[in-house]
């Protein structure tokens, strides 16, 4: 007989929410330069969504209520923070 696994499900409300940041790269870097600026950052956790090299634009994800730890160190760095949203569509339909 095998033992079936039973999946706990997580809350909706303890999940982690999600926010999402546009920001533009300002250095003429390489992309894995990119990613190490970010993750030399601190803030956790944090996850590179995309990046496109041509605008030198990406979206980067972090936790809800780490946006301003996360605004205010990627201006300490090569980075400038365009917007913040709950949604990637959001953040890609903007010019």
């Amino acid at each position: 007989m095998q033992k079936q696994q039973q999946r706990t499900k997580i809350r909706p409300s303890q999940r982690m929410k999600k926010r999402y940041m546009l920001f533009e790269y300002m250095a003429s870097d390489s992309f894995e330069r990119v990613r190490e600026a970010l993750f030399e950052l601190g803030v956790k956790p944090l996850k590179l969504v995309e990046f496109n090299s041509q605008t030198k634009k990406g979206i980067v994800r972090c936790e809800r209520g780490k946006e301003s730890a996360l605004k205010t160190a990627m201006t300490k760095v090569d980075f400038k923070p365009i917007k913040t949203s709950g949604t990637i569509k959001k953040l890609r339909s903007l010019p």
